[in-house]
């Protein structure tokens, strides 16, 4: 692997604070001129479990974690256990005095030093942060200021504990393991995909957010309610899933701009509502961030097998539109894309991401005050108004209930039931049959409509030809440093680009995600007739580490 990547790993018991402790070396590592790539593998557990952090840490962009970690550092026996062999040629693995006698792993006084540091409860993951910055050359003055920024309680603790691993670690190791290359050019803020996809969400327009928490779409709801006072945007934790959704409808009702964010069985009970929001055409994002399943699932992994139950999300026919972000700038644009394009076409729309994406972390520039300005709807008003006037291009006159919204005569009304262009309900044939018509016209507006936007990505060059979407893009583009082949990432799933893909057409190729079902090859299958050479599937919930991938793509070539 390349000598760029320097890989730690950071492993524990819920409750140690093995997440914070990488975040804070990820923070570190960026203020020192470096790329980071942080994942977090978690049991469903508020106590005990097994917990671990991987970060990558390089002067060049980095998209995927590693197998082999440069520096481990394990508070726990089962940790050291468990990731004896994750250890690369060279690696420094720490523990805590009396948890080890294996020879490859270097005990450190952890427990003594905090009851000589620490009056009541102590922060065993400062060791895994003062251990790194020792390492890497970092000075005590900039880990005692992340410490003060980071670590607000037990400040003077915090620092004297900090300062004595520090101290420890410099003693035995003074020329260190790896050395920050600065370069003050480098995005300078951390963010996870979901914070990406809020922040696009808000740029976007976004006014109310609703959701009931599951993972891993709760840190939306959370990180959108820490926004409000700075940006103004309502996140909502309903008392459903189905109250979230039917909230949110409520919300574009009354013209404001929503959103609803669930993992797959939460997204399940949201079904009826999508399908309300396809009959009376509510411009609606739902952000859908898959894990596997069925039912409970493995609740903190990752999974790619939603695919068919997005697009064909909601009961009977309607249009409605599905993408999938290839990265964390993708997960940030799309995401006001879609909103933008929920409210131009009149119809539901579908984010669909995973967890790998989620909740992993990068850094990078986000264009978080680009506001997009709100579309103009004069151009659609009718006189007298029609909410479901039946038009060429499928989208109706669209007003809102309020003064300066509609006139005093207008009647604003949204019906779940199939209806004539006033609104109101219908069984007769052939208005069902004109009002199915428009509906169905919505789907040439709604081609058009994306058709402004980038549907497909192409990442690197070579014979061999490699299809993935949504957060494999990543892991297959750090594979890309190693070998040469051709990568093509739908990021526009419904409707398909069926243009920017027509050379593909009965194609040979390699394809790669995470399901046990071949679930998107089929689907290209369908679309393209690619001739799949192979199909590369994973589906234990975890992501693909670049080794492993590496692996998997040489024997796939060569077969």
């Amino acid at each position: 692997m390349s000598s760029k990547i320097y890989n730690v790993l950071i492993g524990g018991k819920a409750g140690e604070g093995v997440k914070k402790a990488a975040q804070v070396i990820a923070d570190l590592a960026v203020k020192h001129g470096q790329y980071i790539f942080q994942t977090d593998d978690y049991q469903s557990l508020i106590r005990g479990g097994h917990n671990f952090s991987l970060l990558s840490i390089s002067d060049e962009r980095t998209y995927n974690t590693y197998a082999k970690a440069d520096l481990i550092v394990s508070f726990d026996q089962r940790s050291i256990l468990r990731h004896l062999e994750d250890m690369a040629e060279g690696a420094l693995h720490f523990c805590n005095e009396g948890d080890s006698e294996d020879a490859r792993v270097i005990p450190l006084p952890l427990s003594a030093l905090m009851k000589e540091h620490y009056q009541g409860p102590a922060h065993i993951s400062l060791s895994a942060v003062a251990i790194f910055a020792a390492l890497c050359g970092i000075s005590l003055s900039a880990l005692q200021e992340i410490i003060k920024a980071e670590f607000r309680r037990q400040v003077d603790e915090n620092i004297a504990y900090a300062a004595a691993i520090y101290a420890l670690i410099k003693e035995r190791y003074p020329q260190g393991q790896r050395s920050l290359a600065a370069n003050p050019d480098l995005p300078a803020k951390n963010y996870t995909g979901n914070q990406a996809i809020a922040l696009g969400a808000y740029a976007g327009g976004l006014d109310y957010y609703y959701g009931y928490p599951m993972t891993p779409a709760s840190s939306i709801l959370h990180y959108l309610a820490k926004m409000r006072d700075t940006h103004g945007v309502y996140a909502i934790h309903a008392e459903s899933e189905l109250a979230a959704i039917n909230m949110a409808i409520g919300s574009a009702f009354a013209g404001r701009r929503s959103a609803v964010g669930s993992s797959g069985g939460g997204f399940a009970l949201m079904q009826e509502g999508f399908s309300l929001a396809g009959m009376v055409e509510a411009p609606l994002l739902c952000i859908l961030s898959s894990r596997p399943g069925p039912a409970t699932g493995a609740s903190t992994y990752t999974g790619q097998e939603d695919l068919y139950f997005a697009l064909n999300q909601g009961h009977g026919e309607f249009a409605r539109i599905v993408a999938s972000p290839d990265s964390f700038e993708r997960a940030f644009s799309l995401a006001a894309e879609l909103l933008d394009l929920a409210w131009e076409c009149q119809s539901p729309a579908i984010l669909l991401t995973e967890k790998q994406l989620s909740e992993s972390m990068i850094n990078l520039d986000l264009p978080v005050d680009d506001l997009h300005p709100p579309l103009s709807e004069e151009a659609k008003y009718t006189e007298p108004y029609e909410r479901y006037a039946l038009t060429e291009s499928g989208i109706s006159p669209l007003k809102f209930p309020g003064a300066g919204n509609c006139a005093e005569d207008d009647i604003i009304k949204w019906n779940s039931n199939e209806h004539v262009e006033s609104g109101v309900r219908t069984d007769t044939a052939f208005t069902i049959v004109a009002m199915r018509d428009k509906r169905n016209r919505k789907y040439e507006s709604i081609v058009k409509a994306t058709q402004k936007y980038q549907r497909i990505a192409r990442y690197g060059q070579g014979e061999k030809l490699v299809f993935a979407y949504g957060s494999t893009a990543l892991e297959l583009r750090e594979a890309q440093k190693y070998l040469p082949f051709r990568l093509v990432v739908p990021i526009y799933l419904e409707p398909f680009p069926f243009e920017e893909l027509s050379e593909y057409q009965g194609a040979e190729a390699i394809v790669v995600e995470h399901a046990s079902h071949p679930n998107f090859a089929r689907f290209l299958k369908e679309k393209l007739n690619v001739k799949i050479k192979t199909n590369i599937l994973r589906y234990d919930g975890r992501h693909f580490h670049t080794e492993e991938l590496i692996q998997k793509l040489k024997e796939a070539f060569d077969a």
